[in-house]
């Protein structure tokens, strides 16, 4: 609880350094950038958002069945995905997703094993940072005026070391398995740049792929740190402050904030309750008349 408390208390003094930031926001030309916002882009955006939730929905699949599991279906599956990715959209460094431990009991798997595919698939996420690294070295590299190469061979020796580690700790699933989530792994996180690029494109924000790509992992780094309830506040405070280092219009800033708060909270929240309806609906369906 009192974890909990220091967290709610770390969100809300972040929160009002944010409000602080954006005292002398042009509120006028900030509601014309909410206004503008482009729904076309947004809804390509969540599109891009659910894709790397079934990637990664897949490659969870694919290391369970593996192993010898019970047969679990497709519907089944939805709703343990669903309901992990909406409470883990409000626990601090999305710690909800370790519910899956718990919610896999059914497909048979002893609570060790399952805890190191729950373990694994949460660190898949981490080759994110050393690959973001090498893909946005050069961009990086000119805003902070260092060596470009230093960047990209430091995160070419991250990756190497990431992936031996990661190899060590999931051989247990054998090595075609490892290749396939591998590949899940990068295409979930050519749909996350996808997305963020789209989200940042509907806001108005006028920035390149890779200075987009450098933001939106060095949010997601801080994010991660489990100090905060669900990333609230650190989210935002990291957004202005990486916007204006590359030279965001301060008018947009709200709208990313908005636009970042409906994909990362609400939307995992709604696609969960739209699941439970269309559930309902289906069992209302098949009682007997």
């Amino acid at each position: 609880m009192k974890k909990y408390l220091f967290q709610l208390a770390i969100s809300c003094i972040v929160l009002l350094w944010v409000v602080h930031s954006l005292r002398d926001t042009d509120w006028n030309a900030a509601a014309d950038a909410l206004s503008g916002i482009s729904l076309s882009r947004l809804s390509a955006c969540f599109l891009c958002v659910i894709l790397v939730y079934i990637s990664r929905a897949f490659r969870l699949r694919h290391w369970v069945e593996s192993l010898e599991s019970e047969r679990v279906s497709c519907a089944e599956w939805a709703d343990i995905y669903l309901k992990s990715i909406a409470f883990g959209s409000i626990t601090p460094a999305r710690l909800g997703d370790f519910s899956r431990i718990a919610l896999l009991e059914k497909t048979g798997l002893g609570l060790m094993l399952r805890s190191k595919i729950i373990l694994l698939d949460k660190l898949s996420e981490v080759v994110y940072i050393p690959l973001g690294i090498c893909l946005t070295a050069g961009i990086v590299g000119e805003k902070l005026q260092i060596s470009w190469i230093w960047l990209f061979a430091g995160g070419m020796v991250a990756l190497i070391i990431y992936l031996a580690g990661a190899y060590g700790f999931g051989r247990f699933l054998g090595f075609r398995a490892l290749c396939v989530g591998g590949s899940a792994t990068i295409l979930g996180f050519c749909f996350f740049i996808a997305s963020n690029c789209l989200l940042f494109q509907a806001a108005g924000v006028q920035l390149g792929v890779w200075e987009i790509t450098a933001i939106i992992l060095s949010v997601g780094v801080l994010v991660s740190l489990p100090v905060s309830v669900g990333g609230i506040g650190i989210r935002e405070g990291s957004l202005i402050s990486l916007l204006k280092l590359w030279g965001g219009n301060p008018a947009n800033m709200p709208s990313v904030l908005a636009l970042e708060f409906l994909a990362n909270i609400i939307l995992p929240i709604v696609l969960y309750l739209i699941w439970k309806a269309l559930k309902a609906l289906m069992l209302k369906d098949q009682s007997p008349a």
